[in-house]
């Protein structure tokens, strides 16, 4: 059997092709829900709101081509005419007009949309949550999997489709790993580690009118980028984006108040007339970032090549977004690691299978 080590979009991506191939699985998924850092958030009012990945470009091929494959469509990010550099000590202080270019894309339904297809294809029992790994344990043809529940699984082949920093840090392995493979690993910064996505929903979206400006960007915050978050109907609307993480350091309502004073002075007292505010801290997020207390610069060490070797003879497989040798970090990322893995997981088994 191989085990996939976490229910993100890599894992559920290779537990997909080999069900395609036949070949026994099983996913282990520490949260108690699948998707990783595809996190659809829907409101009280049936709004999409990405706390997650979101968005995706023409160059994404890996993605797109399994966004066809399941029958998924997409949309164009609506992006107006109009920004807003919002740094009131500056003198560029203003609205600007956006300049022509290629546009980013969504996916419709949401990102999750994604995962549940992926999901959808899979047995119930084949996915087991709230599981988390503490030791991966090499004897003679086997892996040994042990979970904080003493529970213990046998496998032919592990795929870690998790963050390298996560495993390097929270999973004990028997014998050790290489030395360099250790280094890199902790050393690797993960996705969305540092970042806090917020968003506010809204009746409609007022912003459109008046030539006010679609997109927002500051130095400082509380939002230092925030979007147009409309759905594919134009029939939910929202704003989201990204906060300052140094905003962090406030309650979750003097944040809010904070986003809305923010958003009032640019786009006017309509702002106050919000329903809902929603945000997620992914700093928080145990499975995110660890340890707590360091900070890495965006994107150090993803791809590096030491991810795409095996290891303890084969059967320890490296996948995860940033394990990706191109996009690493994106969703794009992820599909290509998820793929690696599958392949392989299958080459392997064919060779077995001449050998015999």
């Amino acid at each position: 059997m191989v085990i996939i080590i976490g229910g993100g979009l890599s894992g559920l991506l290779t537990a997909f092709r080999l069900k395609q191939a036949n070949i026994d699985f099983k996913i282990l998924e520490a949260k108690d829900q699948i998707g990783g850092r595809i996190f659809t958030k829907t409101t009280d009012h049936e709004t999409p709101i990405e706390m997650g990945a979101t968005w995706f470009g023409r160059q994404h091929h890996s993605l797109i081509k399994l966004l066809n494959e399941l029958e998924l469509t997409a949309f164009p990010q609506f992006q107006g005419d109009y920004y807003f550099y919002d740094d009131i000590n500056s003198s560029h202080h203003g609205k600007y007009k956006l300049p022509q270019q290629e546009p980013s894309y969504r996916i419709s339904g949401g990102s999750k949309t994604l995962i549940e297809k992926l999901a959808g294809q899979l047995e119930q029992d084949q996915i087991q949550v709230n599981t988390r790994i503490t030791q991966i344990r090499q004897e003679k043809d086997e892996l040994i999997i042990h979970t904080d529940k003493e529970q213990e699984f046998l496998a032919t082949e592990v795929v870690l489709a998790l963050p390298p920093k996560i495993w390097a840090h929270q999973i004990s392995f028997q014998p050790s790993l290489p030395q360099e493979l250790e280094q890199t690993s902790g050393n690797t910064q993960t996705w969305m580690e540092d970042s806090i996505k917020a968003a506010v929903e809204f009746k409609e979206p007022f912003w459109r009118r008046n030539d006010h400006p679609e997109t927002i960007m500051s130095n400082f915050g509380p939002f230092i980028e925030c979007y147009d978050h409309s759905n594919q109907q134009e029939s939910k609307f929202a704003l989201c984006g990204f906060l300052n993480p140094e905003f962090k350091k406030l309650d979750n309502a003097k944040r809010e108040a904070e986003v809305l004073k923010q958003l009032s002075a640019i786009l006017g007292e309509e702002v106050q007339n919000a329903i809902s505010y929603h945000e997620y801290i992914w700093s928080d997020d145990d499975l995110v970032k660890w340890p707590k207390n360091t900070f890495m610069q965006p994107h150090q060490n993803n791809g590096h090549p030491i991810f795409r070797e095996s290891y303890y003879e084969q059967r320890l497989i490296i996948s995860g977004s940033e394990s990706a040798s191109t996009f690493p970090g994106y969703m794009d990322g992820a599909v290509e690691a998820g793929e690696y893995a599958f392949e392989i997981i299958s080459k392997k088994m064919k060779q077995s299978k001449i050998n015999k």
